[in-house]
Parts: structure tokens; C-alpha cells; sequence
């Protein structure tokens, strides 16, 4: 059951309309009011809103690029896939980006750098704290992405966002299975990467995003391996 969109107005100009439905598809799949597989379709979500399709198929191109939607060969697109087989795949990949980019950042980092992460991160606990579900995901990539940046290869940084949007469902899952609030000690891999760039230890930073991976990774498995639902079909 997707929740009501607020109706566009004639005034409100073209990009608003393309972000208000982009926003509001983009929160009822990560919220997982939109499953795994079902069509987008243009015609019924623009009637939704009050809008032709050309907003809407914009919004869908958005969404297609952050792996939330898949486009079909004549057939328009559907909501992404998740699928149990593939995560081991992309748990891999992720970590992989996560040390690559913690090992460039603290080469290259130091205080100042570790000072701007310190910020992100600060903002990331009191989302946290505010029980956001959205909020914490959007704040993890961006803390990850930082890093990224502080790193200096751009290659790995675009790649990693494209990892990131992928497993956004991932991370929604994860924060459900703590009834949307972090355990607050999950958070102390982030303070050791902090340091490690701060410190410029290389090898203190490849282990703490080793294990800051790690986390979700084993949570979710660990409910695939009991055989729980995660409360959406996969």
C-alpha cells in the first residue's frame, strides 16, 4: 500500500515535479511499500500525481540509476530485485571499496581530513539518535563517500556510490531488524576510521572497514541462515 503523494500544483515547476515524484517512489521502495519486482507504471503514478508521464519517467531514470529500479526492454521498469544469491556478491564488492578507500584516505589524510569526517559522523549519531531510518542510510553514504573523497581516486568514489545505492534496501533492512534505532556500539568503527586517517595508519584504517562491513553483512545473513522473512519477499 504506497502512501499518498502530496498533488503537484500547475506552479510548482517542472524539476519540483520530477523530485516530488522522484522522492516519494524513491521512499515507498526503501520502505519496501513498493516490493522487489513490481512495475512502475507511468500511466497509473501520473494519475497519482496530477502529472504526465514525461516527470514521472524522469523520476524513473533517477531511480533506475541508483539501482532502485530496473528498465525493461520495451516494458518500462520495475521495482529492483533483491536477490538472496547475489549478496554474497555484493557484500564482497562493498568491502573491498570500503578498505580500498579507507587505505587511500588515511595515505593522504590527516587531521583536517579526519575533522570533516568527525562532523559527517557527529550528524550521523544524532540521526541515529532521532531513530530516522532514511536519515541513517543517506548519512552513512555520505560519511563513506567522504572518505572516498579524502582518498582522491574518483574511479573508486563513483563506484562506491554505485555500491551504496545499491544496498540502500540492504541498509533498510538492517536498521528495521533494530526496530529502526543503530545499537549505538555499531558506531565505533566509524570513530576508528576517524582516527586512523587522523593518524594516517593505514592498516588501522583497511581494519576498521573491514569490520565496519562486516556488521551488516553478518546480520543479515545470520537472518537469511535462521530463515526469517526479513519481512519482505526477496
Amino acid at each position: 500500500m504506497t502512501k499518498e503523494p502530496k498533488l503537484a500544483t500547475e506552479k510548482q515547476p517542472r524539476g519540483g515535479n520530477v523530485d516530488l515524484v522522484y522522492s516519494t517512489l524513491r521512499d515507498d521502495i526503501l520502505e519496501l511499500r513498493r516490493a522487489p519486482g513490481e512495475v512502475l507504471d507511468e500511466a497509473e503514478i501520473a494519475a497519482t500525481f496530477g502529472l504526465s508521464r514525461s516527470p514521472v519517467r524522469e523520476a524513473i531514470v533517477r531511480l533506475t540509476a541508483e539501482g532502485l529500479a530496473e528498465a525493461l526492454k520495451n516494458r518500462g521498469a520495475v521495482v529492483s530485485r533483491l536477490d538472496i544469491e547475489t549478496l554474497p556478491a555484493y557484500f564482497d564488492a562493498q568491502t573491498l571499496l570500503f578498505r580500498l578507500t579507507s587505505r587511500l584516505a588515511a595515505q593522504r589524510g590527516g587531521p583536517l581530513a579526519a575533522a570533516r569526517l568527525q562532523r559527517i559522523q557527529d550528524r550521523h549519531e544524532t540521526i541515529v539518535a532521532a531513530r530516522d531510518a532514511n536519515g541513517v542510510i543517506l548519512s552513512n553514504r555520505q560519511f563513506h563517500l567522504e572518505i572516498a573523497a579524502i582518498g582522491g581516486n574518483r574511479y573508486y568514489q563513483d563506484w562506491l556510490g554505485g555500491i551504496l545505492d545499491q544496498g540502500q534496501r540492504i541498509m533498510r533492512l538492517y536498521v528495521r531488524l533494530h526496530d529502526e534505532a543503530v545499537p549505538t556500539d555499531q558506531l565505533s568503527f566509524h570513530h576508528a576510521l576517524i582516527d586512523a586517517i587522523a593518524r594516517k595508519d593505514v592498516d588501522a584504517a583497511d581494519r576498521a572497514a573491514a569490520a565496519d562491513a562486516q556488521i551488516v553483512r553478518d546480520e543479515i545473513s545470520r537472518q537469511i541462515s535462521a530463515g526469517a522473512a526479513l519481512t519482505v519477499p526477496l
